[in-house]
Parts: structure tokens; sequence; C-alpha cells
């Protein structure tokens, strides 16, 4: 039994469909753990707010897209143009059609997520300008992806030629038009990648806080090598054999990675976190649970009973009370009359002081 259909089994060794679907499926699984913990972690801290809700339509573009590219495995993706089936070319034209727009606008979700986030990271600051920037990079980005999709959509005439080349039309010249796509996508993610850096050199943190804040940003470069890997795959498809496999993959990769670095900012602090506290657990001498003498000092509220010198004065009608109970000045005489009363006639208000090491 073959994967790809209307082929052979000699074809079909040949394929890389294996590889196609290891890469869909692993990196689709990868970024939906991220982007769901990413979500998990706002729902449970402080809401989900407009880049969560990008996140997440960010994360269900991707899905769509690797599902569409494992779908395109059994019309012949993973082969050269020679060996594809004959019979499977418009359904493999169809499907790849479907794919290209969800793409390009799928892409620009985790994008625009970043940037709202940016938004919200310097809400009520003194960087108005800063601020309008993010907006009008945001529209532009936007409005620049989703041109890309309808120029995909409408890029022959009838529609329909684009997935049947028997259909008489005439269609955008395939180099030119996705040099086009392949700038706008380099040239955005350029942009959401540097645009905070400016204000985070000027943050008032450590020197370590600041990389690690500008490292994770920077990340999203990554994105920028797909696209670049991406775009060299062109000439192979128009000069070469046709094999369109390498710009699917770096196209998933992208997409993915993208999803996963959208969402690094808000789990960075929760690794950092648990780094810590393994540190301190495992760190000898006073750094851990235990202090030198082997008593443990302790993660729960151990209330540790200051004893107090008393005092024989009294100022307002208050004394202080030892933590046996004995009068001292953390007790204060409440409706008390102007002669002694006994001890069980009188009201009395005590301060505990409790102590947490964490």
């Amino acid at each position: 039994m073959v994967w790809v259909d209307n082929t052979t089994p000699e074809v079909d060794a040949i394929s890389q469909w294996r590889m196609i679907v290891a890469i869909c499926s692993v990196l689709s699984a990868f970024s939906i753990i991220i982007v769901c913990s990413r979500l998990w972690i706002r729902h449970k801290n402080h809401g989900l707010a407009a880049d969560d809700w990008m996140s997440i339509l960010s994360m269900i573009f991707a899905l769509l897209y690797s599902l569409l590219c494992i779908v395109q495995t059994k019309f012949g993706l993973g082969l050269p143009l020679r060996l594809r089936p004959e019979a499977s070319l418009v359904s493999y034209t169809r499907t790849n059609f479907a794919g290209r727009p969800i793409y390009q606008v799928g892409i620009s979700f985790f994008k625009v997520a970043l940037l709202i986030s940016y938004l919200r990271l310097f809400k009520g600051t003194s960087h108005v300008v800063y601020r309008r920037v993010v907006w009008i990079t945001m529209a532009l980005i936007f409005a620049a992806h989703l041109g890309c999709a309808l120029s995909l959509i409408f890029a022959c005439n009838p529609v329909n030629k684009s997935w049947d080349p028997a259909v008489a039309g005439t269609c955008l010249a395939p180099g030119p038009s996705f040099t086009a796509y392949a700038i706008v996508t380099i040239v955005s993610d350029v942009l959401v990648a540097i645009i905070p850096i400016p204000v985070l050199l000027q943050l008032k943190v450590n020197t370590g806080k600041k990389v690690g804040l500008i490292v994770i940003f920077l990340l999203g470069l990554f994105t920028t090598l797909c696209s670049i890997f991406r775009y060299t795959q062109i000439q192979q498809i128009q000069s070469g054999d046709g094999n369109s496999t390498m710009l699917i993959v770096w196209g998933v990769i992208e997409f993915n990675v993208g999803n996963v670095v959208s969402s690094l900012p808000f789990l960075a602090p929760i690794f950092l976190r648990k780094a810590k506290q393994y540190r301190t657990k495992y760190a000898g001498g006073s750094a851990n649970a235990y202090g030198s003498g082997g008593r443990k000092m302790g993660k729960s509220n151990e209330a540790y009973k200051l004893s107090s010198i008393h005092s024989s004065q009294h100022k307002g009608g208050g004394t202080f009370a030892t933590a046996q109970g004995q009068s001292t000045g953390s007790e204060e005489n409440i409706l008390k009359s102007s002669t002694e009363q006994a001890p069980e006639n009188t009201i009395m208000k005590s301060v505990t002081y409790s102590v947490r090491v964490d």
C-alpha cells in the first residue's frame, strides 16, 4: 500500500512525504503546546487580551496550513514535477491554492500579537510616539499580508485557472509575484523584531535582564531566516526539477516558530522562576531550605515567637504581652473602666508577629 495516490511503490519510496508529515506534525504539536501554555497563564493571571486572541487565530491558521501540506503529499508534494501523478494534478493544485492565502494571512496574526503586546507593555508610559509607531506598523503589516493573500487568490483570470491549468486564461508571472510576497514577509519580520529594542535599552533593570529581554524579542529574526530560505526555493522550482518540498517545509517552520516566539515573552518569567527555585532547593549552605545548624527554615507560615521586654509603664491604657500571655506592649485594654477590672472581664486586642522565610 502506497501513501501517494495514483503512483507506484517505487515512486512512493522516492517521495519526501515522510519528512513533510513528520515536520508538520511535530512542529504543530509543539507550537500548540507553547501557545496553549501561554493562554493558560494569561487566563489564570490576567484574563485573555487582544494579543492572546490573535495568537489563537495564528495557531488555528498554522494548524490548517500544516494539515493542507500533509494532504498535498497524497497528491504528489515531495516529488519532482515529472514524477507527480497526472491523475492527481487538479487535486494537488486545488489544495495548494487553498493553503496560500491561509499562510499569508496567518503569519500576520502572530506579528500583530507581538505588536499588541508591545503596546500593553508600555501602556501608561511617556512613550507616546513609540505607541503611534507600533500602531502604524501593525496596520501596515496586516494590510500588506492581506494584499498578498488577495493577490494570490486573484492571480489568475479566471480564478479557477489557478488550480486547473487546462482552463484558458492568464496568470501573474510567478517569479516577480513570489519575490514581492517574500519582500513583504521579510521586511515585516525585521520590523517586528527590532521595534521594541530602543525602548528596552532604556529600561532601568540590571544588564542581565535587559539582555535577556532583547534576546527573546530578537528570536523573531529566525522567522526572517525561514523566509529567506523559502525564497531561495523559488529558483529551484522554476529552473530545477519543480520540486516545491522545501518551499512548503520552510513555510511550516516559519509559521510555527513565529507562534512559539510570540509566546516566549509570557513563558520566560515562569521558566526563570522555576530555574531559580531549583537552584535554591539544591544549593548548599544557607541557600537551601535548612539553616546552617540543620534547623528547617520552612516554606510554610511558621511563626517565630519574639521575646518581649516587660514594661511596667503603659500609655493610653496599653500594656505589653509576651508570647506566653503575660501582659506586655502588644496588648491594648479595651473598655477599661476607671477601676482595675478582673482579667476575665477585660477585652484584649493582641497583635501577633509572624515571620515567613521564602
